[in-house]
């Protein structure tokens, strides 16, 4: 068996997969927008993102999983949510943080007037579709550091999904902070990570380092050859349950770590502002 750290060492070698990947991924991009083209033709066509935004945000080219998982990860926030003590649509003011293309949030457009959200991210590309796509929501967009635009103690409830899953320590620290001066006092967070279960589909060399510091920060691929076209800092992180509770613990209390809470994939870490 080929072993991938000796691949890594062999920068060529392994950099040749994703120059693969990449001429790959431009014929299905191709394939993806034809099909595209004709699904916009029919009578039942529902208002999807063009196929290299969903990627962006889903990791995928197909527009029913696209749709799909967003209403499985919408659910999934609810249910979260009444873990915490209430019902979604008692909160007052929402925030989608990291919101992409709207792929969790479109699936609110239920909520009662007494129910605001708003979304905000670093893509200006996703937040544009967003904006002229998707109404009722406030859109904003962000840069890559704090600070946001929003006063301090505006939101009831925040939450973030496949954020904090791709971001270094330095960045999880300033994005922390920010989220805890955007809250309210006695505001929820529902913030997602990659923990024990993806942890454990990592070779094992990485599992233990990860294990052993407690969080784990992988680069794959840069510049053109990252095909989300996010920018290069935007790669995969993992973190311990037990980081958590030591770490996040220093800005918020932590109310619950549900185990692959979101789409039985990624874990779910329910925080409280402290009053």
């Amino acid at each position: 068996m080929i072993n991938r750290e000796y691949l890594r060492s062999t920068k060529p070698v392994y950099m040749s997969k994703y120059v693969y990947r990449f001429f790959v991924f431009q014929w299905q991009l191709l394939v993806a927008n034809y099909q595209d083209w004709q699904d916009r033709r029919s009578s039942g066509y529902v208002v999807v993102p063009p196929a290299r935004l969903r990627h962006r945000v889903h990791g995928g080219l197909d527009k029913n999983s696209f749709l799909a998982l967003g209403k499985v990860l919408a659910d999934d926030i609810k249910k979260l949510c009444r873990l915490s003590g209430r019902e979604l649509y008692e909160f007052e003011n929402i925030l989608d943080f990291g919101c992409g293309s709207g792929r969790v949030i479109r699936n609110f457009d239920d909520a009662p007037s007494s129910c605001q959200f708003n979304g905000t991210d670093i893509d200006k590309e996703l937040v544009t579709w967003c904006a002229n796509n998707l109404q009722g929501v406030n859109w904003q967009l962000n840069g890559y550091q704090p600070p946001l635009s929003y006063p301090d103690n505006t939101f009831d409830l925040i939450y973030a999904i496949s954020v904090f899953t791709h971001l270094d320590e330095d960045f999880q620290h300033a994005w922390l902070k920010e989220l805890q001066r955007i809250a309210k006092p006695g505001a929820t967070l529902i913030l997602s990570v990659h923990g024990e279960y993806c942890i454990n589909l990592l070779p094992i060399q990485r599992q233990q380092q990860v294990h052993t510091q407690g969080f784990g920060y992988m680069k794959g691929p840069s510049g053109w050859l990252k095909l989300d076209k996010l920018p290069d800092f935007y790669q995969t992180s993992f973190h311990t349950e037990q980081y958590i509770l030591d770490t996040w613990s220093l800005y918020f209390d932590i109310s619950h770590y549900v185990k692959r809470g979101l789409n039985n994939h990624q874990d779910a870490v329910i925080l409280k502002v402290r009053k």
